[in-house]
């Protein structure tokens, strides 16, 4: 099942919720932990620990105090006996209702040793008070033995209390450094699990995103190939299969737009072929002769039929091109004999517009394969261009050499300048940049778009460079 954007986005972010609440989860468990140990250190050993200390002194008055009354028989010393010893068995009580196991054992024993300390003080209180021979030393001794054995707990209490006190602030600090080490590992995990997650969501998106950004661009630039294959998120799969339905519309366009003009380009150059031949046989005087002010008209007409044809063939061509139907006849020659010849060529509007035209090409060029006639037409169309768009007494410059191991030609001129924003849109066909005022020239927006699919044939680049009011430069690369 392929997951929507909404969906993955969802399940990205409860991922990192479930992450932040497992972190929450184990900080909650350990405070907990944290608190069940102080609990511990704070109400049972450290009040065991009091408790101690009281039931010792406690014990301690009572021996002082029934001791006397044994000597003295002074009744208030005995009723101060019994005081201390309801004092003492409610301590211990308390004492063991809130001690552990371990606390709650001795001082059971402590409870029962005492039961029996009580059964003697009260067994020789009697006797005292009905006057009675009893062996006091006897007794003396197993109360001071009983008193010695309670003392000897509490202090076993004490010891055990002290000893589990310890224990457990240890056991704390350890737990804190074990929750701290486990904290800091939990919290890169989830991290790194929390940058992976964003990344892999994230790629998910992003990178259909780019094919179809490329893609855009790739339609923008005039290639309509479909093939998009993105199948996953659904939303962005819909996209794709859209961008494919439109490049094959676009194809289909572009298809019927070049018949069209293939076959308008067939359809109107035989008709110009006899216009211009007929045009041609009147002012050879065929017809008949002809006036001064009709020879101007025919050769009006003639240069005319010309442009005309020269326009019908410039279509004819780029659709061969854009057809891929265009044949080149490949051939190991230099470039300095073509660039000779178009100059020749063009010398007359040169002359006839006063232009300073100056070429420097370097004699040591090599032999390259390439299509002479082809790479005549580029140099003719960048020539013609170069020198239309030059005002009069102006300058053109030509250069080739060798640059980088490979063959560079370049075209300068003194023109008006392309704007920046023409300098790739002038090699699309029917565009001529955004020339305006005096410097706008009459065209058809063919000569770039030839040249360019010319130079691309054969493996070359073309490109222009220029500033507006300081003229340009078309530069070509081939191959050597």
């Amino acid at each position: 099942m392929r997951l929507s954007l909404f969906s993955r986005l969802a399940l990205g972010y409860l991922a990192i919720f479930l992450l932040v609440t497992a972190v929450s989860a184990y900080a909650v468990f350990q405070l907990h932990r944290f608190d069940e140990l102080t609990d511990s250190v704070l109400k049972v050993d450290n009040r065991i620990l009091d408790y101690e200390k009281i039931l010792a002194d406690l014990l301690l008055s009572q021996s002082r105090y029934e001791q006397k009354f044994a000597i003295s028989r002074d009744e208030a010393l005995y009723n101060e006996f019994l005081r201390l010893r309801r004092d003492f068995n409610l301590q211990l009580a308390t004492a063991i209702t809130i001690g552990d196991s371990a606390a709650g054992t001795i001082l059971s024993k402590v409870q029962q040793d005492y039961r029996n300390y009580e059964e003697l003080v009260v067994k020789e209180a009697a006797l005292l008070r009905a006057k009675k021979r009893y062996p006091e030393a006897q007794f003396k001794q197993e109360k001071d033995e009983i008193v010695d054995r309670i003392l000897v707990s509490l202090e076993k209490l004490r010891a055990d209390q002290q000893h589990a006190m310890s224990t457990k602030v240890r056991e704390l600090a350890e737990a804190a450094e074990h929750a701290r080490e486990v904290s800091v590992s939990i919290t890169v995990a989830c991290l790194i699990s929390i940058v992976a997650m964003s990344l892999i969501v994230t790629r998910s998106i992003t990178r259909p995103i780019a094919i179809l950004k490329t893609k855009t661009r790739e339609i923008a630039q005039g290639r309509f190939e479909g093939g998009l294959n993105i199948k996953s998120p659904p939303e962005l799969g819909e996209l794709a299969a859209a961008f494919n339905l439109m490049c094959e519309r676009l194809k289909e366009l572009e298809r019927m737009k070049a018949d069209f003009f293939s076959s308008m380009s067939h359809e109107l150059r035989t008709p110009l072929t006899s216009i211009k031949e007929g045009t041609g046989l009147l002012l050879d005087g065929v017809g008949g002769q002809t006036t001064d002010k009709q020879r101007k008209l025919l050769a009006i007409l003639a240069e005319e039929s010309n442009r005309l044809i020269a326009v019908v063939n410039s279509l004819l061509d780029l659709s061969k091109m854009e057809a891929g139907m265009m044949s080149y006849e490949f051939d190991l020659v230099t470039i300095d004999p073509l660039i000779r010849r178009a100059i020749a060529e063009i010398t007359p509007l040169v002359e006839a517009k006063q232009i300073e035209l100056e070429s420097n090409v370097n004699p040591s060029l090599p032999a390259l394969r390439l299509d002479p006639e082809r790479i005549l037409q580029v140099l003719r169309n960048l020539l013609g261009n170069a020198v239309k768009f030059t005002p009069k007494g102006g300058r053109v410059s030509v250069v080739a050499a060798s640059v980088n191991g490979n063959l560079q030609v370049s075209v300068t001129d003194s023109g008006p300048g392309v704007p920046a924003e023409s300098l790739t849109t002038i090699f699309e066909k029917f565009s001529q940049g955004s020339h305006k005022g005096a410097h706008t020239r009459n065209g058809t927006g063919l000569g770039l778009a030839i040249a360019k699919n010319i130079i691309k044939s054969h493996g070359g680049e073309i490109w222009a460079e220029s500033q507006v009011g300081r003229g340009s430069t078309f530069v070509f690369v081939l191959r050597c």
